[in-house]
């Protein structure tokens, strides 16, 4: 886009998120107006102002105007291609959108830009296992563990990614690493509770089930997902006894 059409580009975003009949606008979208009028204004002497398209993208997005940032934002990017601050919100507005494709792109150039942004290498590496990549997922887990080795979500996908690869040592290790890390991280416990059940390990299994129910309580939800399991493994050894 070009100057000419650079201060335009906020007129057209504003009119296809809050329409035309002010009168007709909720007070929310009156802010939302307001807010953009006023981008608008400083884009009319900074037509190719990165930092005014990312403050756009930012106030669409705070406002729930998805398509609006979604534009917004890779304007801003076009402008100026290392803005990770720009590329981390497109990845999200992306995956928020079910644009895995175009989400794992934007992760991965934050990621580039900021080396150190655990977040960035963290969801690159779920983007990632939820496309079926797991060499890839694995290299960005392990990326985000360079950063800080006790980061015990990153500990327990990286665990997950072992689990799908049937890398069962390592998986286990993981988990335990996960909990050791953070003993409140209930996802590690039923990530290894269910490692176990797809084990056929059934002491094992049995055992973490009962620490979860001691550990988080009965009714909690790792609790009430303990229960029915120990509930299942019971059945099973019934019937088959």
């Amino acid at each position: 886009m070009g100057r000419v059409g650079a201060s335009g580009l906020a007129c057209l975003l504003l009119i296809a998120a809050c329409g035309e009949n002010e009168k007709e606008e909720d007070p929310a979208r009156q802010r939302l107006r307001t807010e953009v009028l006023t981008v608008r204004d400083a884009l009319r002497t900074q037509p190719d102002s990165p930092i005014l398209y990312y403050q756009l993208g930012q106030i669409y997005r705070k406002y729930g105007v998805a398509d609006s940032a979604r534009i917004a934002l890779e304007r801003c990017i076009d402008v100026h291609p290392a803005f990770p601050q720009a590329h981390q919100q497109l990845a999200q507005v992306y995956f928020e959108a079910g644009d895995l494709q175009r989400s794992e792109k934007a992760w991965a150039t934050t990621a580039r830009l900021v080396p150190d942004n655990i977040e960035a290498w963290n969801n690159l590496g779920y983007i990632r296992r939820q496309l079926g990549n797991l060499s890839g997922a694995e290299q960005a887990y392990k990326a985000a563990l360079g950063i800080d080795s006790m980061f015990s979500e990153t500990l327990s996908n990286l665990g997950q990614v072992y689990r799908e690869q049937t890398r069962w040592d390592l998986a286990v290790e993981h988990f335990h690493k996960a909990m050791a890390a953070d003993p409140t991280f209930r996802g590690a416990y039923i990530n290894l509770a269910r490692l176990y059940q797809d084990r056929g390990d059934e002491s094992a299994e049995r055992q973490l089930l009962n620490e979860i129910q001691e550990r988080f309580g009965r009714t909690s939800r790792e609790g009430r997902y303990a229960s029915v399991r120990l509930e299942e493994l019971a059945s099973a050894t019934a019937a088959g006894g």
